[in-house]
């Protein structure tokens, strides 16, 4: 249940960008090192939403098995999560809850009982969803639920983790290439300067066959909405990072956050270039 659960789309100038939101709301930059460098499948130390849970599930298959059903959920296009989108259909609704009930049931079978009552949440949408009903994104809880259990996944479920920072508009942490698959993601505002402050953290598959830079993003010349596919976005919590999982189909990357605060982000974008193979 990560921040993909909830994307929206935002206002830069003229341009439409898809952004992940929390609750009420819903990137040009060189690395931190001149050394090439790969994704690890170190996790790092996950922050204040897993204090006091366990840090492993029953065993390890039920940690692998909640782990696949979190990346397959997180993959899942909610309906209604996009405000400018026409408003769902009862029937593409009840799709979703199709398609959606079995991995959270496997989910919420698999976690640590400290953790069910989080999933319970994500179940409760789901049945909403099959009676029907348009999903509350505002108001149900949902993606503070997810953060929870994307932290606990982030520590225990072993994939690379891309630890990524944005140090007062610059992004650190993420490495040249990231093996195809599933990846942890954080990501972590530093800095004082609000309108310097990564609003969400966007990973942009470039469509074949089209010339995107992550210059390009800072000089206007390259636009996410029409020359990328968002594939997964993490959004920070003030201080506190931002956690998910996803699935990194093998292609170019443009990892990019707005800066400052919507609708505006008068502080531009923070931007990088990411290989997955």
């Amino acid at each position: 249940m990560t921040s993909p659960h909830v994307f929206r789309v935002v206002r830069h100038g003229a341009a439409a960008v898809v952004a992940a939101a929390a609750l009420t709301a819903a990137a040009a930059c060189s690395s931190a090192s001149d050394e090439p460098a790969t994704a690890t499948a170190t996790s790092p130390t996950a922050g204040p939403p897993t204090a006091g849970l366990t840090t492993v599930a029953a065993d390890a298959g039920d940690v692998r098995a909640a782990c696949a059903a979190e990346v397959a959920i997180n993959s899942l296009g909610f309906p209604g999560s996009d405000p400018a989108a026409p408003t769902p259909t009862a029937a593409e609704l009840r799709a979703f809850a199709t398609a959606a009930e079995p991995l959270a049931a496997t989910l919420r079978a698999s976690v640590p009982a400290e953790l069910t009552s989080k999933v319970d949440v994500l179940i409760s949408v789901v049945s909403s969803a099959r009676q029907g009903q348009p999903i509350d994104y505002e108001g149900s809880g949902l993606f503070a639920a997810g953060q929870i259990v994307d932290a606990w996944m982030v520590d225990n479920c072993g994939y690379p983790t891309l630890a990524v920072t944005n140090d007062a508009g610059t992004l650190t942490g993420l490495p040249e290439t990231a093996p195809a698959g599933p990846v942890a993601i954080t990501f972590t505002n530093a800095g004082d300067d609000p309108e310097k402050a990564g609003f969400v953290l966007l990973f942009a598959k470039v469509k074949d066959g089209v010339t995107a830079t992550a210059a390009g993003l800072a000089d206007g010349s390259t636009s996410l909405e029409s020359a990328t596919d968002i594939v997964s976005a993490v959004q920070p919590q003030g201080d506190s990072p931002g956690y998910g999982l996803a699935e990194l189909p093998a292609g170019r990357y443009i990892v990019a956050s707005p800066l400052g605060s919507p609708p505006d982000f008068a502080g531009g974008f923070a931007a990088r270039e990411l290989h997955v193979r």
